[in-house]
């Protein structure tokens, strides 16, 4: 099969500008690429960069995923009635009735990381023929010889974190079936350049895993530490490398309820003992450090490392999608105050995000309002009927800050527009190894990582375990991690039912 790609399709998503508009034109009308003529590291290098441009997009990894986690779930509310009564893309998701149409924020996801599994699927395919050669190659950045591994590694950490979300996503969980032989993800492992190639069968839940969990053992073999100029091209540099490897395979474990696997993971990602690979950054600093990074950064993929272990790094100017009037910000971030008349009636407000956080987040997360810095710093709490509404109250409504704050008309970086997407972050790590470590037993240790997070939220270290220990670690995962899109997979992890929220809980119930 003749297979021929356009390199205009994946540069354009990496740099697009001001001009994209005319440099696809310049570029697509001139340049083509064909697969079996791929003779550099350099072209492989820029599949990946497609791959991760594709993956990085606000309707897939940089939106889509993170939005879908929480609107599956319990922990958020409509609160815009324009999008309660309009069934947009979004509004299927939040009332299930996505599942009868054919487009929407599931199938946009699914396309982009099918995107994104296609280039590596094309990369790995390229490497496996040997087509690539460089001798006499004096940069070592550019030798074959010592670029193949990074870049497999590399492919094979993108194509497991695609076929991972897509069958945590559209799958029933690990254990729906003795066997696992349910349904798993749409993904393929041969690249497709036709209509012809799209009839292929879908993986088993349990053929989905046990390939992503190849792929990354062999990602974390192959990929470097970190991103070294000396030895390795700029493309690089935010990147996987070897501990996101670890970072996903752990996700994949604790995905499955696997407690051994899980623990031991996460200890070779964090390190044994109190010691952090990736220190966790100030409380009062999460906002700033953690949610509205932009950029490439000294602590992106390098030996200098922070809480920060993966995450899709937006480069001002640089791309052609951002987080700018994105899911991301639509649907959590307040950009203006409401005024007194609209906050009359909350349920009939017609501007403001598509989202708020629910009267279940509210109960279930129990925050210390006065100390915990995640209530006081990631959360917009200041939209009330009155100055005196209870804390609780349906009719003060509760904002998620963490993907842009209150800005004005000219949104920039510090609004959270244009910002990276942190995908893996060591607190939800050390949440996990504390309870896994507490089902097996291990309390002292698993006491350890809750008061590591804990104390980094302004709260009073626990001197003693609680009888509702694991409780109490499920719990700050809750506050931890709150519309980062974990919660309806750990839902479904738990196999626990799905609390209706605060749908019946509010005025008139219209929720």
């Amino acid at each position: 099969m003749k297979k021929t790609y356009s390199i205009s399709v994946v540069i354009a998503v990496a740099i697009g500008s001001v001009s994209c508009d005319k440099y696809l034109d310049e570029v697509s009308s001139k340049t083509l690429i064909q697969a079996q003529n791929v003779r550099t590291v350099q072209e492989l290098d820029i599949l990946m960069t497609g791959a991760y441009s594709g993956i990085a997009r606000e309707v897939a990894f940089g939106g889509n995923a993170l939005v879908i986690g929480e609107t599956f779930g319990d922990l958020v509310a409509v609160n815009n009635v324009n999008y309660r009564n309009s069934p947009s893309r979004s509004s299927r998701v939040y009332t299930w009735t996505h599942r009868e149409e054919d487009y929407g924020y599931q199938a946009e996801f699914l396309q982009w990381s099918t995107f994104g599994l296609n280039n590596a699927n094309n990369v790995l395919e390229i490497l496996q023929s040997n087509q690539v050669q460089t001798p006499g190659e004096a940069d070592p950045r550019k030798d074959i010889n010592l670029q193949k591994g990074r870049i497999e590694g590399d492919a094979r950490f993108v194509r497991a974190l695609c076929i991972f979300e897509q069958t945590r996503l559209i799958g029933y969980p690990w254990g729906h079936t003795p066997d696992n032989s349910h349904p798993g993800p749409v993904g393929n492992y041969k690249s497709v350049s036709e209509f012809g190639d799209l009839a292929y069968p879908r993986l088993s839940v349990k053929a989905a895993y046990d390939s992503v969990l190849n792929d990354l053992r062999i990602a974390e073999r192959l990929l470097p530490e970190n991103y070294n100029p000396a030895q390795h091209l700029p493309d690089m540099q935010p990147r996987a490398n070897k501990y996101a490897a670890l970072a996903l395979m752990a996700r994949v474990y604790w995905q499955q309820d696997n407690v051994d696997s899980c623990l031991a993971v996460c200890n070779r990602l964090l390190g044994q003992g109190n010691a952090n690979r990736f220190p966790l950054v100030p409380g009062n600093q999460m906002l700033t450090q953690l949610f509205q990074r932009t950029g490439i950064l000294p602590s992106t993929n390098s030996a200098n490392r922070d809480e920060v272990i993966f995450e899709l790094v937006n480069v001002v100017g640089r791309n052609s999608r951002t987080t700018n009037g994105a899911p991301l910000r639509t649907h959590y971030t307040l950009q203006s105050v409401y005024t007194a008349a609209q906050l009359a009636n909350v349920n009939n407000l017609t501007s403001g995000p598509n989202l708020r956080m629910s009267q279940r987040f509210k109960t279930l997360a129990d925050f210390d309002r006065q100390r915990d810095l995640r209530y006081r710093t990631l959360l917009d709490t200041t939209q009330a009927t009155t100055a005196a509404t209870a804390w609780n109250s349906p009719n003060r409504l509760w904002f998620s800050k963490k993907w842009g704050s209150l800005g004005t008309a000219n949104l920039g970086p510090v609004q959270g527009v244009n910002s990276n997407i942190v995908l893996f972050r060591s607190a939800e790590f050390l949440l996990m190894r504390a309870e896994m470590n507490q089902r097996k037993g291990n309390t002292a240790l698993a006491l350890a990582d809750l008061n590591a997070v804990r104390t980094r939220a302004g709260l009073a270290a626990l001197t003693s375990a609680p009888a509702n220990l694991l409780e109490e670690i499920r719990t700050e995962f809750v506050r931890e991690t709150f519309s980062e899109g974990n919660r309806i997979h750990n839902i479904k992890r738990l196999k626990q039912p799905l609390n209706p929220g605060d749908r019946p809980a509010s005025p008139s119930g219209v929720d």
